[in-house]
This record gives structure tokens, C-alpha cells and sequence, in this order.
């Protein structure tokens, strides 16, 4: 190998010099090639990831979806007593902890976009469009599975049980009726769920106005950089379009709505229990997977995002530091 001398020094009777090798161009250049290599072996694999992420949710979507549509399709009879409603319940306390994970999600990435996260700033846009569309979805699930709760209606407390006549004088004896027992029955269930939404959507609202209001300060700073009030702007009018949402939302589930036709009987309400525990563990499961599977793709893009950073520097090295005369690829 080429040796040059790059530096000398004189002492008492002696020359020390130090020797470096030549700049191997070659290995450079052919870095370069490897790396791009790399790059486009990470983003097939980020691609495939994405698609599997993508068949997931739509799958989950999908149980979700049929799952609340068969029970706002249903109320409880005389003979189930409340156990459709209770399964109704669940399934809202079930979306409202899904609901909790996505924004849990949310602002995370939130933070990232903030301190400039080597991921793409539009990548993290997209994820949290996503992820407000999910939100969406699993709130408007919980609002049809509260409207579909039969509220109380105008039912007769007592009828004729038997008559009797002592001492010449006629007696009228009554009873309870079923069909009251099971209006009240379902009076109780629908206002506690209802209730509970009701506060649950109130304290939504509250939130989104101090946020809003936060965030309109925000906006207003001098200091702030003009990505950073981009950032900041484009978070007030999505809050501002949650906020109308939900006020509506709550003014949906406060308004008193149509009970289902179909009744179900003892031994439907059952099986209907037992198909909806399946199915939660199933969705449970997916929903997991697909979570984990999104952590996968964020910290791939991570990697892709410092390893394109790794060969922009090198190409421009290269382009630098090439030959004079010599033409780059």
C-alpha cells in the first residue's frame, strides 16, 4: 500500500515520523452502495409490517363493529332480565379503555413531533390521523350502544290478580306486573349507562376547552419557531372540531332514542354472553398484537430515518472529496 509521510519531527539525533494510509475511495464508494442496500431492506421490511398492521385493524374493526351491531339490535325480555344490558355495559367499558390506549398513543407521538423525532414529521401526522379516526369510531360505537338502551316507558304497575266477596262486599286483589318489574329493570340499566356517558363526555368537553384554550396561547407566543406554531395550530382546529363533536355526542345520549324490537329470551341472552366474552378475548388479543406490531414499525422507521441520514453524509462525502475531473454516479 501507498505510504505518504504526513508529519515529522526533529529531536536530539533522531526523526520520528508518523504514517497514515491513503484514503481507499473504493471502500468509500462501495459503503455507499451496501448502505443503500440496507436502506431498501429496512423499508421492504417497514412496508410489510405496515400491511400486516393494516389487515389487523381492518379485521378488528370489523369484529368490533358486527359485535355492536347485534347488541344495539337487542333488549332484554321478562325472561333475560338484564343481561343484555349488562353485556352493553361491558362492551362500552371495553371501548372506553381502547379509546384510552389510542390517546395514550396519541400523545406520545404528539411529544416526538415536538422535539423533532427522526421520523418523518409526516409519517407522525399520518399515525395520528389514524389513530383520532380510531377514537372516532370507538365513540360513536359507545353512543349507539347507549341509544339502543330501552329508557322507561308508561307501563301499568298492577293488574287483576282474583276477586273475592266476603260479607256481601266485592274485593279486587292485584299484583305487580312483569312488564313493569322489567321496565323498571331497564329504566335502571339505561340511566346508569347513560349517566355515566353523559359524565364521561362532559368531562371530555371540559378537558377540550382548557386544551383549547391552552393551545390558542400557544399559537400567539412570539418566541415559538413557525413549524412549531404549524404544530400547534393544526392541534387547536382538531380540537375544535372534537370539541362540536362531542358536545353533540352528548346531546345524542341525552336524548331519549327508540329501544330495539327484538327481545331476547333467557337462553339467547346466554349464548349472547358467552359469544361476546370469546369475542372480546379475540379482539383483546388482536387489538395487543396490532399495538405491537405499530411499536415495531416506529422504531423501524427510527432506523430507516438514521440510516438515509447515515448516506446522505456519505454521498455528500464522496461528492466532495471525488477526483477532479472525475464524474460522480
Amino acid at each position: 500500500m501507498k505510504i505518504l509521510l504526513t508529519a515529522f519531527f526533529v529531536g536530539t539525533g533522531s526523526i520520528l515520523a508518523a504514517e497514515t494510509p491513503d484514503i481507499d475511495m473504493a471502500a468509500r464508494e462501495a459503503s455507499v452502495v451496501t448502505l443503500q442496500k440496507h436502506v431498501d431492506q429496512r423499508e421492504k421490511r417497514l412496508a410489510e409490517v405496515n400491511a400486516e398492521i393494516r389487515g389487523r385493524g381492518q379485521a378488528t374493526n370489523a369484529k368490533i363493529e358486527e359485535l355492536v351491531k347485534m347488541l344495539s339490535d337487542l333488549k332484554d325480555s321478562q325472561d333475560s332480565k338484564r343481561r343484555i344490558s349488562q353485556v352493553k355495559a361491558e362492551a362500552v367499558a371495553g371501548l372506553k379503555r381502547m379509546i384510552g390506549i389510542y390517546q395514550s398513543e396519541r400523545s406520545k407521538i404528539s411529544e416526538q413531533l415536538q422535539r423533532n423525532h427522526p421520523a418523518s414529521a409526516e409519517a407522525l401526522k399520518a399515525d395520528t390521523k389514524i389513530i383520532d379516526d380510531l377514537v372516532e369510531k370507538r365513540a360513536a360505537d359507545i353512543v349507539e350502544l347507549v341509544k339502543s338502551m330501552p329508557g322507561g316507558e308508561d307501563v301499568a304497575k298492577y293488574e287483576r290478580d282474583s276477586e273475592t266477596y266476603y260479607d256481601g262486599v266485592y274485593y279486587e286483589n292485584s299484583r305487580i306486573t312483569e312488564e313493569w318489574r322489567q321496565n323498571r329493570r331497564d329504566k335502571v340499566q339505561s340511566e346508569k349507562l347513560r349517566r355515566e356517558t353523559q359524565q364521561a363526555l362532559a368531562k371530555a368537553i371540559e378537558d377540550l376547552k382548557r386544551r383549547q384554550g391552552a393551545l390558542k396561547g400557544a399559537v400567539s407566543e412570539s418566541g415559538i419557531s413557525a413549524a412549531e406554531r404549524e404544530i400547534q395550530q393544526e392541534e387547536l382546529n382538531r380540537v375544535g372540531g372534537l370539541l362540536k363533536q362531542r358536545e353533540a355526542q352528548l346531546v345524542e345520549v341525552s336524548t331519549p332514542s327508540t329501544a330495539p324490537e327484538e327481545t331476547a329470551s333467557m337462553d339467547e341472552a346466554s349464548d349472547i354472553k358467552k359469544l361476546f366474552v370469546d369475542a372480546r378475548a379475540d379482539i383483546s388479543s388482536d387489538f395487543n398484537k396490532t399495538l405491537q406490531l405499530y411499536h415495531a414499525a416506529a422504531a423501524e422507521r427510527e432506523k430507516i430515518a438514521g440510516l438515509k441520514e447515515n448516506l446522505a453524509g456519505r454521498k455528500k462525502w464522496l461528492e466532495e472529496n471525488k477526483a477532479p475531473g472525475k464524474k460522480s454516479e
